[in-house]
């Protein structure tokens, strides 16, 4: 499967979430309200056109997506990568929170209260990661890569993955969470990687919620009126702890290509970045981005509301 295919398949999810959407919280508002079925709901709506796709390309999935064994010394690396990584995950987050509210954490907060800590994790630690690591580092990286450089797949992928997650500041620091999986996954040879790193990641925000929660259960409160003064000092800390341990999280991913043997691999998506098969961005990625836009900003809720209103009495 190709980028061109690829793309409609990212139109299509895209139009088929929206309806998806409309549909369940008109008809089904149960599944709306509920973190684990929502979020169950969301994932099998983003993964069955792109998945479709892959089938009717009759690629073998297993092969396709990169389900590949990895060391034991490599999955404990990951395990420390993505330690080092998260204060610059955490960073963008903030300073995205100038502008935008931490919507994840406000959601988080309010299911915390409904969800025992097991099912919590079961949801954010390992469905989502499992879904959306097949949906953007196996089905949609993949295709671009047979398109043109690992360079330039990469960014499309972590596009791909910013915007499915449908909010500004989850879609700020999953872009590079993206670039970052990829390059497990290419230092690997294997999807495993970024599955574990997503994994781990999600995991340690829950339990940090959860351990949290239970010292004090209005601390998720606080950061919905977060002041711009108390943003900047947390911004100034990050981006300190950012310079220490991003070289350090670049040292360990060497590490790893290096056990796994694909050093060179690992150095070829930098290598390669101008290399061109096929045009990447096309007609229906471009009108995808523009239907998540219309989403996270609301204007299509107003758009739909509009029409609704002339349509029915």
């Amino acid at each position: 499967m190709n980028s061109k295919k690829a793309n409609w398949a990212f139109l299509i999810t895209i139009v088929v979430y929206v309806g998806a959407a409309l549909s369940v919280s008109k008809f089904m508002p149960f599944i709306a309200d509920n973190l684990v079925l929502g979020n169950l709901f969301s994932e099998v709506v983003t993964l069955l056109p792109i998945l479709i796709f892959t089938l009717v390309s009759k690629e073998k999935l297993g092969t396709f997506l990169g389900f590949h064994k990895i060391k034991f010394r490599s999955i404990l690396m990951i395990g420390l990568f993505t330690f080092l990584s998260s204060p610059v995950l955490s960073l963008i987050s903030l300073v995205s929170q100038i502008w935008v509210d931490n919507e994840v954490g406000i959601i988080l907060e309010e299911q915390q209260s409904q969800l025992p800590f097991a099912l919590m994790f079961l949801t954010v630690a390992i469905i989502a990661p499992v879904f959306e690591e097949i949906i953007c580092r196996g089905a949609y990286y993949r295709s671009y890569c047979k398109s043109g450089s690992a360079f330039k797949a990469m960014i499309m992928s972590a596009i791909i993955f910013a915007f499915i997650h449908m909010n500004f500041n989850q879609a700020a620091y999953a872009f590079v969470m993206g670039i970052f999986a990829v390059l497990l996954v290419e230092a690997t040879g294997s999807l495993w990687a970024s599955i574990l790193y997503h994994g781990f990641f999600n995991g340690g925000q829950v339990i940090l919620l959860y351990t949290t929660l239970a010292e004090n259960t209005d601390a998720y409160n606080e950061p919905t009126t977060l002041t711009t003064n108390f943003l900047l000092y947390g911004i100034g800390l990050y981006l300190f702890l950012a310079a220490v341990t991003l070289p350090l999280a670049w040292a360990v991913l060497i590490w790893i290509g290096q056990t796994e043997g694909r050093s060179a691999v690992l150095s070829g998506i930098w290598s390669q970045k101008k290399e061109k098969k096929d045009k990447m961005v096309t007609v229906p990625f471009v009108l995808a981005l523009i239907l998540c836009l219309a989403i996270m900003t609301g204007l299509l809720y107003v758009f739909v509301s509009q029409i609704l209103q002339l349509i029915l009495p």
